[in-house]
Formats: C-alpha cells, sequence, structure tokens
C-alpha cells in the first residue's frame, strides 16, 4: 500500500508546517497581512493529525491479521513505548534545568502532573494519545471482523457526532488516558476508508478539501475579531466542523497517490 507510505510523508511534512504557521499566527496581531499567511497555511494542513490516526486504523484494524494480546503489545507498544519514555524524561529534565537557572527546582508532584497532562512538551500529547488508542486496538479489531460494513459505518458517525459535539462544548481533558475517545472515529474511518472501493471524482474531493480549508480559515478569523482568538482557534480543532470533512477527504486524495514519492519525483527531473 504505498499510498499510506506516501500519506506519511506527506503529513510529517504537513505537522512541521502548522506549528511553524500555528506560532504566526498566535504573535500576528488578528487581520493583519502576517496573521493571514499563517491562518491560511495553518488551516490548509489541519488534517494532518486526523490523518495519522487514519493510516493507524488502516493498518491496525485489518482483521485478517491473527495476533494475540501479547503479540500486539509487544510489536506495537514497544516502537512506541520506549520512543515515549525516552523523550518524556528528557523534556521533564530539561524543563527543570530551566528552573534549577532560573533559582527554582521542579516539584516531585509537578512531575506526576506534567506526566498525566501528557505534556512533557506540548507536542508530545500526540503519542500519549495513540498509545492509549493501541492499547484498545485488538478488541475493536474484533469489532470490525464481526461488523458490516454499514454498522461500522454507523458507529463512525454516532462516534464523530459525539466527538464533534464534544469539542465544541467542553474543554479538553487534562488527563491525557481520555484524549483517545475523541479520535476512535477517525482511526475506525482510515479502516473504511481504505477498504472503500468507490472512485470518487478528483474535482468533487477537492472541492470538498478546499473549500473546508476555506472555511476553517475564515471561521477562525470571523469568530477571533468577535470573540477573540482563544475562540477562533475552535476552528483549527481536529473535531472540528470543518476540520473533519478536510481530513476525510484529504485522506481520500492520498489515497489516489499510488506511486512512490521518490519515483514520482526522479521521473519529473
Amino acid at each position: 500500500m504505498v499510498w499510506l507510505d506516501n500519506s506519511r510523508i506527506i503529513a510529517i511534512f504537513a505537522v512541521v508546517l502548522l506549528h511553524i504557521s500555528a506560532r504566526v499566527v498566535i504573535q500576528s496581531d488578528i487581520g493583519t497581512t502576517h496573521w493571514w499567511i499563517g491562518n491560511i497555511y495553518d488551516s490548509l494542513v489541519r488534517w494532518c493529525v486526523p490523518v495519522f490516526v487514519m493510516i493507524s486504523g488502516a493498518l491496525l484494524l485489518d482483521p485478517s491479521k491473527k495476533e494475540d494480546l501479547k503479540t500486539f503489545y509487544l510489536k506495537r507498544l514497544s516502537r512506541i513505548l520506549i520512543p515515549l519514555i525516552f523523550w518524556s524524561a528528557f523534556f521533564l529534565l530539561f524543563a527543570n534545568l530551566q528552573n534549577i537557572i532560573q533559582g527554582e527546582s521542579l516539584p516531585i508532584l509537578e512531575w506526576a502532573k506534567i506526566i498525566l497532562s501528557g505534556r512533557p512538551y506540548y507536542h508530545m500529547w500526540f503519542l500519549y494519545m495513540i498509545i492509549i488508542l493501541y492499547l484498545f486496538t485488538p478488541f475493536f479489531r474484533k469489532i470490525v471482523a464481526n461488523s458490516s460494513k454499514n454498522e461500522i459505518l454507523a458507529l463512525v458517525l454516532l462516534t464523530l457526532i459525539i466527538s464533534a459535539l464534544n469539542s465544541f462544548l467542553l474543554p479538553e481533558s487534562n488527563i491525557f488516558i481520555n484524549w483517545f475517545l475523541s479520535y476512535i472515529p477517525y482511526f475506525f474511518l482510515g479502516y473504511l476508508i481504505k477498504e472503500d472501493q468507490s472512485d470518487y471524482p478528483s474535482p468533487i474531493v477537492w472541492g470538498v478539501f478546499l473549500g473546508s480549508v476555506i472555511l476553517t480559515a475564515a471561521g477562525c478569523y470571523i469568530v477571533a475579531i468577535k470573540e477573540g482568538l482563544e475562540a477562533g482557534l475552535y476552528f483549527y480543532h481536529y473535531l472540528s466542523v470543518t476540520v473533519i470533512p478536510m481530513s476525510i477527504s484529504a485522506f481520500y486524495l492520498l489515497k489516489k497517490l499510488t506511486k512512490p514519492i521518490g519515483s514520482m519525483v526522479l521521473t519529473k527531473k
């Protein structure tokens, strides 16, 4: 499945662009040229995290994979648990070193709070979320194996509605063990899209994607002007009303990339 490898590569670059442009949005005055440039670029790549979750679902929910719990956990969690522990310790020590330089020390209780918050450093939240999602994957795989396509689709729609409402109405939980619940629909969507044999016309898929990007950028601006930037940033949320269709259409567009990116670049040269 070359398109999934391509998806990973493109999503990695999208994450980098997201972090760069988000800083511009936060640090610039709303409505200025710099702010709009950051807003457009940020809105353009908000699909990246949902796509990473969908890639995992596309690969891990395949019911043809016969693995017992021990085999599954040793094979998958070892790939993420060791880096998670290492980088968590690294950033915790880094934060403590900064405090020591400032003449303070980081209390042990504060270390525990940082770990439970899932953010030893702000970008690490994804690893804390995905590792809990992996813990439940063997059970999700049984749902896929014993359900029809329509039943899985119904599950996705129900969980997607709940997750979208949750992201709109409630602030994010301060404990990372709850985060995976909101990303369950994307996880199952990855499997459904991978198995979907429909060939949707590219203009329609591109229309949904670009329309969602425009609505994300415009929605952020309109709400930010009226209610403040923090309120406007709702449209950047990975489960906002605009990012959901953006992410789904992005995954369908990526599915069309059936040739390795490297070979396409070499061919053009």
